[in-house]
């Protein structure tokens, strides 16, 4: 179902491995961190009334025969303290969220006594009403060399796959929110400003850059089952340095129909203009369309969902069909799916599957989740960035537990001369709970990464450390 409908309205840096006890000796001294950490939690003041805190701190002893996933890596042992702080407040109208996180790395060969890592802040609020609701989020992210920022954001930007050293900065904010719900008029809107920023990266792909996006809807309840809209968008998308510029603006209308009391189809027709600047210039327009259909089931949805969109680069006009499916198994599972294709004249016909299918059972749970997403980087060029995750969660008994993640992430790019790249990830996981808020933890990690234009590259990494949760409910 389209927004507004949805909103109410409408190293390479080589680690050579020293033999040295002082080193080891700092390392497993750097457990004491913990304890001190502990007795700071405690000595706080209280949260204010409704707020719910909670603050985690995890120590590692770990090793790695390849930590930074280098061609050629060489093996370290080392410290590393997780901290994160979550602060959350919900009323029957309001939710304000406040997640603070960081990592600090313990004596790594290269680098000095301790350094701050992967640090990441998010603020959000949220306030709805009969008649309006409105939402803010911001949010910083910084992910160092081999960090995993990749993974809850690979479906947007593939190329990252190619980092191999430096540090990548993303800020972000977002608005969006509606008033009229319930009245003859009323309007909806939506805006998302994202900044990326690298440093210290020798790959000529990593471009910083910045996007845009404003969207908004004046729209009008004709009838109880008929509500029509005006529609307006402005996106600008930015590169600095190598890279293509792209500035759309689009005007257009919509209509979300209620055929029958089970069957809703909500209809759109944009004109975008789409200018191209930098490394490319030109301008590309025409009628973007949308069709949606959603039939209510007795245990879910099935939908039928078609777009034909104005692209800036040599595929053309790029089109999606796709058949969804969202439905109820049993009490404990279900499925969402969506199954299609996408077409351009230049790419030709490929196909999409999106799959998300969650398993609860008393004493175990399963998930396994498929997405895939035609993306356009920075160079102008289309990809299919495709991401598999699957998980299994098994309770041994009251105080221990043990988990399998397993993840791919794959890239295929669609213009000449392609750089594909995959990277596979498997992990296990096993926590034993020493008291209500101590738990020991173990882990084992493979991580696998191959591209077109780069070698081969694959580490090793287990690690033993303790957590520690402290939490306020006034």
């Amino acid at each position: 179902m389209s927004f507004w409908y949805q909103n109410g309205v409408c190293s390479n840096n080589r680690h050579s491995h020293r033999q040295d006890n002082r080193k080891t000796c700092q390392v497993v001294g750097a457990f004491l961190i913990i304890s001190i950490c502990g007795v700071v939690a405690q000595a706080q003041d209280a949260t204010p009334p409704g707020f719910i805190a909670r603050f985690d701190i995890t120590q590692q002893l770990e090793y790695s025969d390849n930590p930074d996933l280098d061609e050629d890596g060489d093996s370290d042992l080392y410290g590393r303290t997780i901290f994160g702080l979550a602060l959350e407040s919900v009323t029957n109208v309001q939710r304000f969220s406040f997640n603070l996180g960081t990592e600090l790395e313990e004596w790594r060969d290269d680098q000095s006594t301790f350094d701050f890592t992967n640090s990441s802040a998010s603020l959000g609020y949220d306030r709805d009403t009969q008649n309006a609701n409105i939402g803010l989020n911001l949010r910083y992210r910084e992910s160092d060399e081999n960090s995993e920022f990749f993974d809850d954001e690979f479906d947007l930007d593939g190329n990252v796959i190619n980092q191999d050293s430096g540090t990548r900065k993303s800020y972000g904010v977002g608005l969006d929110g509606a008033f009229g719900l319930q009245d003859p008029i009323g309007a909806s809107y939506r805006l998302d400003y994202t900044s990326l920023e690298y440093n210290d990266t020798d790959d000529p792909d990593l471009t910083d850059q910045s996007n845009l996006d404003i969207e908004g809807a004046l729209n009008f309840r004709l009838d109880p089952r008929i509500v029509a809209r005006l529609t307006a968008k402005y996106i600008d998308f930015d590169t600095d340095g190598n890279g293509v510029d792209r500035e759309t603006t689009g005007l257009g209308a919509g209509v979300v129909l209620d055929i029958n009391p089970r069957l809703v189809a909500d209809i759109g027709l944009s004109y975008d203009n789409i200018d191209r600047s930098g490394d490319e210039t030109g301008t590309d327009d025409g009628i973007t369309a949308t069709v949606d259909l959603t039939q209510q089931m007795t245990n879910g949805t099935v939908g039928l969902s078609f777009a034909s969109d104005v692209t800036s680069n040599d595929d053309g006009r790029r089109t999606f069909l796709s058949l969804d499916r969202v439905m109820d198994l049993t009490r404990s599972s279900s499925v969402n799916l969506s199954l299609g294709a996408t077409y351009s004249d230049g790419a030709g016909v490929d196909p999409i599957v999106n799959l998300e299918y969650i398993q609860q059972r008393p004493s175990s749970s399963f998930n396994i989740g498929l997405s895939q997403r035609v993306n356009t980087d920075s160079d102008n060029e289309e990809e299919i960035n495709t991401t598999l995750r699957a998980g299994y969660a098994h309770s041994i008994n009251n105080t221990s537990s043990l988990g399998l993640d397993v993840a791919l992430f794959d890239r295929n790019e669609l213009g000449d001369n392609p750089d594909d790249g995959q990277r596979y990830d498997i992990g296990i996981t096993y926590r034993h709970e020493l008291t209500r808020d101590w738990s020991l933890i173990g882990s084992y990690t493979y991580r696998f990464e191959t591209s077109d234009e780069g070698s081969d590259r694959d580490s090793n990494t287990v690690f033993v450390g303790i957590q520690r949760s402290f939490e306020w409910n006034p």
